[in-house]
């Protein structure tokens, strides 16, 4: 009788321990990384003159949604009396919280972003004794955003995320922000981060 207990027992910590093992197992495929990447950006913009931009932002993806924190800087130039001299006319720095969706295939990625943003606003001009003057101003507009980017689809060795996240991704953005002060840019996209979720 006791020796029929000791393998009743034995069995049943054996089909426990295999159960536990596969249900680990199964747990390690299903556990897939964040999607969280940055990036740098930098192109042309108008505004009500001509100019460039540049910036940065952070951005996360939970299933096709995307949540973006942007910091962007345009300025704008006006020509001078010499063909090849220009002065500066424009400042704005713009500092934005966005929503979109975010679409994901192999190697690259297609998304749109919308939201709202603070703006300081400097205007420079100069008066007929080509004084300097600076006027401030301070408003809110709707950022917005359209990105196509390729990254590296595939894992670099199996158990390390950080090759992939070190490696940068690229592509092109068309940016601006709709206001009294309304402002368009495109762009070229550097980034670095996880850009989708990377099978084991």
């Amino acid at each position: 009788m006791a020796k029929k207990l000791l393998k009743i027992i034995f069995v049943l910590l054996l089909s426990n321990l295999t159960y536990a093992q596969e249900s680990n197992d199964i747990g390690l495929k299903e556990k897939k990384n964040p999607i969280i990447y940055a990036e740098a950006f930098g192109g042309f913009s108008y505004m009500n003159y001509f100019g460039l931009a540049g910036g940065g932002e952070v951005n996360y993806q939970y299933k096709k949604s995307l949540f973006t924190l942007r910091y962007s800087h345009f300025s704008g130039y006006v020509k001078k009396d010499s063909v090849f001299v220009f002065q500066n006319a424009q400042d704005n720095d713009e500092y934005a919280v966005m929503y979109g969706r975010r679409w994901i295939k192999n190697s690259h990625s297609f998304s749109v972003s919308t939201g709202i943003s603070s703006n300081n606003l400097k205007i420079t001009s100069k008066d007929f004794e080509n004084n300097r003057n600076y006027r401030y101003e301070r408003y809110y507009a709707v950022p917005f955003e359209v990105n196509f980017k390729w990254f590296k689809p595939k894992r670099k060795r199996k158990s390390n995320l950080v090759l992939n996240a070190v490696t940068p991704s690229v592509g092109f953005k068309v940016f601006g922000a709709i206001s009294k002060n309304t402002f368009a840019g495109v762009g070229l996209i550097i980034g670095f981060g996880l850009n989708k979720e990377y099978d084991e």
